[in-house]
């Protein structure tokens, strides 16, 4: 049970460290709507990664062995050059120190959402993040591969899915608990992530497309 957790912690992680969901849901909670887009923004990002777990768990496939075949192999290499890409396209996107941060559409939208559409940005940044979309289905094949108990395959993908949550689960208990008292700690953390989301994303995207990048080139060469 300890190696379980111990393997869906970096999983979870890479979900977690997303800046966007994280500023969307601060965004959120500086609308009007402060308390039932939030809640509904975390329930269906909690839906789709209990869903996508599910599938893996009752797919039945166990997770990526440690040694791929070269087929698996070539195709790490080529997400981890698409990841690189990306890396670098976001840093490029970064402001610049002195630079003001200009203000995302998708920001704008943030302050008209209504709880449905909420529930469906959850969902939906879930889906088109790769690194999530494939870091859940990973998590559901380790559950299984390491045939667990009902209740310890219950825990196991609690843990995951509250861990990969925990960045967006904190900032609404903040707002929860403090009420009005929180909104400069809000403020400071919205002003933060807009300056620097690119930057994290950048660095994610770098070091996962370089891990990716060694395991296809030991198989390969």
């Amino acid at each position: 049970m300890k190696s379980t957790f111990t393997e869906l912690l970096p999983l979870a992680a890479v979900i977690a460290i997303s800046p966007v969901p994280v500023l969307a849901v601060i965004m959120m909670l500086l609308t009007e709507r402060e308390r039932a887009n939030p809640l509904a923004f975390l329930a269906g990002w909690v839906c789709i990664l209990t869903v996508l777990v599910a599938a893996a768990l009752l797919s039945g496939v166990d997770s990526v062995s440690t040694t791929p075949s070269r087929t698996v192999a070539i195709a790490f290499v080529v997400v981890a050059f698409v990841l690189l890409a990306l890396a670098i396209h976001e840093w490029r996107l970064r402001p610049k120190h002195g630079e003001p941060h200009k203000i995302e559409p998708w920001m704008k939208f943030l302050h008209t959402v209504t709880p449905p559409r909420a529930f469906a940005l959850g969902v939906g940044l879930v889906i088109i993040a790769v690194k999530d979309l494939l870091s859940a289905l990973q998590a559901g094949a380790v559950i299984h591969g390491d045939s667990l108990a009902l209740g310890q395959t219950i825990a196991a993908a609690v843990f995951f899915i509250a861990f990969s949550s925990i960045l967006i689960i904190t900032p609404i208990a903040v707002a929860a608990a403090f009420g009005e008292r929180s909104l400069p700690t809000l403020h400071r953390w919205r002003e933060w992530l807009e300056r620097h989301g690119r930057l994290v994303l950048a660095c994610l995207f770098g070091l996962i497309a370089l891990l990716l990048l060694l395991q296809g080139l030991s198989v390969l060469f």
